[in-house]
């Protein structure tokens, strides 16, 4: 019997829901074509956590320090 070069359904990410794909799935999908099929093409929605401004800019300023530290080595 000749493959298909159709690939199969997929079957796709719910919100809120586990959704598992094992990796011969995967593998027999392709891994590009699963990729294609399943990642996100738009940046996942931040929901409002409910922090101030100055929350916001404290946070912020923790960050950036954290990063500088790292930077430095520290």
């Amino acid at each position: 019997m000749i493959a298909s070069t159709v690939p199969e359904t997929i079957p796709p990410l719910r919100w809120g829901q586990l959704t598992y794909y094992s990796p011969a799935d995967i593998k027999r999908w392709g891994v590009q074509h699963f990729l294609d099929t399943v990642a996100p093409t738009q940046a996942l929605p931040i929901p409002d956590l409910g922090f101030t401004a100055e929350e916001n800019a404290r946070m912020d300023e923790i960050l950036r320090e954290e990063r500088d530290a790292a930077a430095r080595g520290l």
